[in-house]
């Protein structure tokens, strides 16, 4: 599982690239909180709510992976480099506790027609905590190389025994 997280089967480390992908979809959340509040596109603007709440959760669920990964490349990481590697840990932590907070808010009303500016406020902090996080973790392990990995032959291979010559 370490070496899933940390990417050695892929080639490349896949915490970066989950930290830019929680900031394209926290971006959409700002933009759908936005939406809701100026009613661009409809009227009608409790749909941009209820996506907005989705989309809080699946911005979480992606700091959670995002923390896993951090957690299994905070092991191998060297000791220059450790500091770097803690604040990815605490800011991942934040983005969580800040996104599921908001998330948990925006629930107790989904049928409201814009988003309290309490959620509202919370999704715009965490989006700026998850811009620093990406970029500390695009810096910090983009560039990790690792050993090669010795293929493990899914069965041992045994020289063929040779028939008695008589």
């Amino acid at each position: 599982m370490k070496e899933l997280l940390q990417g050695r089967r892929f080639g490349f480390a896949p915490r970066p690239a989950l930290g830019f992908i929680a900031v394209g979809t926290a971006i959409a959340l700002t933009l759908t909180d936005l939406m809701a509040w100026f009613a661009w596109g409809t009227t009608e603007t409790n749909g941009y709510v209820v996506v907005a709440y989705f989309l809080a959760w699946v911005v979480a669920l992606l700091c959670v992976i995002a923390l896993l990964g951090a957690v299994a490349e905070y092991v191998d990481t060297p000791d220059e480099d450790r500091g770097l590697a803690r604040l990815d840990i605490v800011a991942t932590i934040v983005a969580l506790i800040l996104y599921g907070g908001s998330a948990a808010v925006r629930g107790a009303d989904l049928s409201a027609a814009a988003p309290s500016p309490a959620p509202f406020l919370l999704t715009v902090a965490g989006l700026v905590v998850l811009l620093a996080d990406a970029g500390v973790a695009a810096n910090l392990f983009s560039a990790r190389e690792w050993e090669e990995l010795e293929e493990e032959s899914a069965r041992e291979r045994h020289p063929r025994r040779r028939a008695a010559s008589r």
